[in-house]
């Protein structure tokens, strides 16, 4: 197993890193994992905030529901607040690591306009590995202060995306298992299974910025493209977001209710491209 040099990152904070600001008032700590693995044990002073309670299902005239999407920023604020976040500190969020909650709620403050936050890299599980200290104490966090400010172009619905399909300058990419974008995924779309962020030799530490950033060049994306994200419905599309946001990349955007919400208002599925 190798470990990583500091990473110097607006996107990551490494175990090294975040050990110096645990205990103090320099960081919010939002533990992103379901709250019976947050009982189990957690980084001491996180506050737990499964990225779920920021969202709801919305129901087409259609009659279909489309569940887990983002509310606006208004709506989450108060979520955030009373999980401590505030504009002028840092705020760093973790999962199990190798998962998409982090990610996901990591793309919650994006849009919501946060300015500094960060994802730890390798998760909890790196923590343990390499520091050992947890905590099965559940502590309120001191209420923040923090005023959105929506970043509307993160977020993208069908019509941004129906308009985008046959754009040269966005490409759009399927988080999901190749397997699975081969059987359905929206017309145009190129894949780029989310798993591939993480590194082979040190899982589930993140690939570098360069790794990943020769990733998408692969894929003939470049920094001058769009990037759309999907997957079914949104989160394992979060960590490819996050990955491409790290790599560099100005213009990154999700799809949020992926192809859940695609199918729902009447866009069809294609078998992808081998």
């Amino acid at each position: 197993m190798r470990y990583k040099e500091k990473v110097t990152s607006t996107e990551v904070i490494t175990v090294a890193e975040l050990r110096q600001q645990v205990g103090t008032d320099r960081v919010c700590l939002l533990d992103a994992r379901e709250p019976q693995a947050y009982g189990r044990g957690h980084i001491p002073g996180a506050v737990n905030l499964h990225p779920s309670r920021l969202e709801h299902s919305v129901l087409l005239d259609c009659g279909e529901e489309v569940p887990s999407q983002l509310r606006t920023p208004e709506e989450t604020a108060g979520s955030l607040r009373t999980a401590g976040v505030s504009n002028d500190r840092v705020v760093c969020v973790y999962d199990e690591g190798g998962d998409y909650l982090a990610s996901r709620l990591w793309w919650a403050l994006d849009v919501a306009g946060h300015q500094h936050h960060r994802l730890l890299d390798g998760g909890f599980s790196a923590w343990v590995r390499e520091v050992q200290a947890v905590s099965n104490e559940h502590t309120p966090a001191a209420p923040g202060r923090f005023v959105p400010s929506r970043v509307s172009h993160r977020r993208l619905d069908f019509c941004d995306v129906i308009t985008a399909i046959d754009d040269p300058h966005i490409i759009m990419c399927n988080a999901l298992a190749f397997e699975s974008y081969l059987h359905a995924t929206i017309p145009g779309s190129v894949s780029f299974p989310y798993t591939e962020t993480w590194a082979d030799d040190s899982y589930p530490l993140l690939r570098s910025r360069h790794e990943l950033a020769a990733r998408f060049l692969a894929r003939g994306i470049t920094a001058r493209h769009q990037v759309i994200c999907f997957c079914r419905v949104g989160y394992s599309a979060s960590q490819l977001y996050f990955a491409a946001r790290y790599a560099g990349f100005p213009h990154v955007s999700l799809y949020d209710g992926s192809m859940v919400d695609w199918s729902a208002r009447g866009g069809d599925l294609v078998p992808g491209a081998n």
